[in-house]
């Protein structure tokens, strides 16, 4: 059972969240044959300012 993290700086729509999720649990079906039923994603919009690239935050 697959589980993957997906951590972005900003917000997703759910289309994009919606296509995101598809091509994941399509890779994990044809490259380690992990049905997608058994895939789990999960999405964290983490806001800019509680991110940051060495001292510089991205909000």
């Amino acid at each position: 059972m697959p589980y993957v993290n997906v951590k972005v700086v900003g917000k997703l729509s759910k289309k994009q969240k919606k296509n995101i999720a598809a091509d994941i649990s399509n890779s994990l079906l044809s490259h380690a044959r992990k049905a997608k039923n058994q895939t789990y994603i999960v999405f964290d919009e983490v806001n800019g300012e509680n991110w940051a690239k060495g001292e510089a935050l991205f909000g």
